[in-house]
């Protein structure tokens, strides 16, 4: 999947995008944002690598003492703080360990990703392998696969 396919399919259903990356580190952000046009449906993105980052745009202390930064409720509470923050239609969220080594006890690999389409949420939690660079590209194909899915036709 290409993001020239995201966003020909983003100005063609004329909604917005936005994301709140954590592991992926904007990766996400830039991959789109380097195609012409991007701006007819980007709004912004956070890169909140650390706890207090993810706290201060929206993720509730509560959430990171309880369950983690690399939890499927951190990675709600990101995505709906991206898509209220920037009022878009479409946002997603990337939290997770690519490592090298476990983090919070939770292994190399382990990801999860949400994704918001108007008002409807969507969660994964992904266990992918390979070195850091592999796992986060495999989190970008992955994002714009399946938010081309949800958005649909």
């Amino acid at each position: 999947m290409e993001a020239k396919d995201l966003l020909d399919r983003l100005v063609s259903k004329n909604m917005t995008l936005s994301a709140m990356e954590s592991l992926t580190g904007g990766l996400f952000s830039a991959f789109f944002t380097a195609i012409p046009g991007a701006s007819k449906v980007f709004r912004g993105s956070l890169v909140t690598y650390c706890n207090a980052a993810k706290e201060k745009f929206g993720v509730r202390k509560e959430t990171l003492e309880s369950h983690g930064a690399i939890s499927a409720e951190c990675a709600k509470e990101m995505c709906l703080a991206a898509s209220a923050l920037f009022q878009s239609d479409v946002a997603i969220s990337f939290t997770g360990n690519a490592g090298p080594t476990a983090d919070e006890e939770k292994p190399v690999g382990l990801v999860y990703v949400g994704i918001k389409v108007r008002e409807n949420y969507y969660g994964y939690r992904l266990d992918l392998k390979g070195d850091r660079d592999t796992i986060r590209r495999q989190l970008i194909d992955f994002a714009f696969a399946k938010i081309m899915e949800k958005i649909g036709e």
